[in-house]
């Protein structure tokens, strides 16, 4: 098609009837209104010579006729609808090949709706891959990554995801060459390395063979109450103060350790309010100024595009989505330059979210610092209703003791002060936990339950993962001494120690060790201390929910902290124990 017939037809498709003064307006910018209508009449006309009679309906406003087929419409159903396994049918960008720079205000429309046609496409692409991989069709999804990459080849978690599978594939050179790649796309595109979850799996592929944990195959059967329970239970109590939070119109709060089941209950919370937009800090965010208010901005920006933005705050969102405007001004530096910016981040989410009840920033600890500043302006902004409406609510996630500690104490601030609502999540209940296992559908899994809580300390990721483990290498109904290790859990439980200082970590392995014989006193003689110089350690493995009293908080834990040990310094401070021990007797 022509180009200016193709956007039209596009337009339509996308934004539905449409007036004839707004088509002119915006196919034929520069030229005289009467001009403008004459030059649209013709291209109606020749359209439905080409299209047929039934393509085109209306006279003003005018819309495409129903059942006519206009792939991006037929793309955003499917995804919609979920049907990720249909996406193949769809590649390149919107309207590609077209350049529209002699109509401004079409090449602004077209910029933004290709930049939500992209998302939508990586979004819709990790889904599918992500099935593909629960479904063990493990090719399948690697093919699925590789378009993805092709969508976003500086994306780390796609980069991730391909590592991921190669390694289950049991190809660990393909695996080690995908991360040299993700390491020039990084390194060329932003002059930064891997983040350190990337790293991590780096390490995991760069040890010998013979080291490395068995890995297994998911059989065929399991099942998606295994992959996903489906309903939420034990958090009626967190419910009502999220319910108590949002009649009051306050902001909430929501932290946890990993897999405690922050999003999830966030998510479920809010899709029972209504409409709601979630959107993720990534783990490379913190070394670019804004990057997630970047990410936050256009995902507003893709809701309701045909809301117009006033100038100024189009001029200063354009600080952050630079494609906006090419003579963007630059990041702000000064504070009135981040008082305005913050002005109109929240001007533009009062815009375009419309309808839209809630807004959830999820793993706020991976977010730049001037991106957690700026949500703070912007939350403090959206307090206040428009007139006639309703404030829309603004939820942030983070996982507990990985916030930035100013940033921490300035949600606390809020919280004492009575601005937000504050919701700690902890572990589910013995009960609760029972309930969450009985979805899985797992045959004979009742008759271990209290060895599952007492593994994973009731964390539900914890125990959907461990459980779907013991499932993958083929479940006999008994608890072993060392059930196989999910990656997920081990990266999670390896990160969690590594933020730990030299001296806790040094006193948790003295405690794993030592098991039942373990004292105070002894540990104070295995690490050359007095008693009380062990105060501070304790109190930080305490506080970080590592330990409770002298007993690891999971089996997980003990377990990790013991395997991350080398070898030849497990058997010396082994050695140490021992002689302690005879020692004091």
């Amino acid at each position: 098609m022509e180009r200016k017939a193709a956007a039209l037809v596009t337009y339509l498709a996308i934004e539905g009837p449409t007036q004839r003064s707004r088509l002119a307006s915006l196919l034929w910018p520069d030229a005289p209104n009467k001009a403008a209508r004459g030059n649209l009449r013709q291209l109606l006309r020749r359209l439905r010579l080409t299209l047929g009679e039934d393509s085109l309906a209306g006279e003003d406003p005018i819309w495409l006729c129903e059942g006519f087929l206009v792939d991006a419409l037929l793309f955003r159903q499917i995804s919609e609808a979920r049907e990720y396994s249909k996406l193949h049918l769809f590649r390149g960008e919107l309207l590609a090949g077209f350049s529209y720079d002699d109509c401004e205000e079409l090449d602004e429309w077209l910029r933004l709706q290709r930049t939500r046609f992209h998302e939508q496409q990586c979004r819709a692409a990790e889904a599918e891959a992500l099935r593909l991989e629960q479904a063990s069709q493990l090719e399948a999804a690697l093919e699925t990554v590789r378009r993805l990459l092709q969508l976003q080849p500086t994306s780390e978690h796609a980069w991730q995801m391909a590592i991921r599978l190669h390694l289950r594939l049991g190809n660990r050179p393909s695996a080690l060459l995908a991360y040299r790649d993700c390491q020039e796309q990084l390194n060329r595109e932003f002059g930064i390395e891997p983040s350190p979850e990337t790293r991590a799996l780096v390490q995991e592929l760069e040890r010998p063979l013979e080291q490395e944990r068995p890995r297994t195959r998911a059989p065929e059967e399991m099942t998606l109450a295994m992959l996903s329970p489906p309903q939420l239970v034990g958090r009626e109590d967190e419910w009502a103060l999220l319910e108590e939070a949002w009649a009051a119109g306050r902001p909430i709060y929501v932290l946890g350790e990993a897999g405690i089941g922050k999003t999830r209950l966030v998510s479920e919370f809010c899709s029972a309010q209504g409409s709601w937009l979630l959107v993720a800090a990534r783990p490379a965010d913190p070394s670019t100024p804004y990057a997630t208010s970047a990410r936050v901005s256009r995902a507003v920006l893709g809701l309701e595009p045909k809301r117009t933005l006033e100038p100024w705050v189009r001029q200063e969102i354009a600080r952050l989505v630079p494609e906006l405007d090419p003579s963007a001004p630059p990041l702000p530096s000064s504070p009135e330059e981040k008082a305005r910016l913050a002005e109109a981040l929240a001007r533009l989410i009062r815009t375009r979210c419309g309808e839209m009840l809630a807004l959830v920033l999820d793993d706020a600890h991976r977010a730049d610092a001037a991106s957690l500043e700026l949500h703070l302006r912007v939350q403090d902004l959206l307090l206040e209703p428009e007139p006639g409406g309703d404030a829309l609510r603004m939820l942030t996630c983070f996982r507990t003791g990985e916030l930035a500690p100013a940033f921490e104490e300035r949600l606390r601030e809020h919280r004492e002060a009575g601005l937000a609502a504050w919701l700690s999540l902890e572990p589910l209940m013995q009960t609760a936990a029972g309930e969450l296992l009985a979805q899985m559908g797992v045959p004979r899994l009742e008759a271990i339950v209290p060895q599952l809580v007492r593994y994973t300390g009731c964390n539900p990721l914890f125990l959907i993962e461990t459980v779907r483990s013991l499932v993958s290498a083929g479940f006999d109904g008994s608890f072993p001494a060392a059930p196989p290790l999910s990656d997920r859990v081990t990266w999670l439980v390896e990160q969690r120690l590594k933020r730990l200082s030299r001296d806790a970590l040094r006193l948790a392995r003295t405690v794993a060790l030592a098991g039942a014989d373990f004292s105070l006193e002894l540990a104070a003689c295995v690490l050359g201390l007095n008693v009380d110089q062990l105060a501070a350690p304790w109190k930080e493995l305490e506080e970080a929910k590592v330990l409770r009293g002298s007993t690891f908080t999971q089996g997980v834990l003990r377990r990790l902290v013991i395997e991350t040990l080398p070898q030849p310094v497990r058997e010396a401070v082994l050695r140490r124990i021992s002689a302690c021990l005879q020692q004091r007797r």
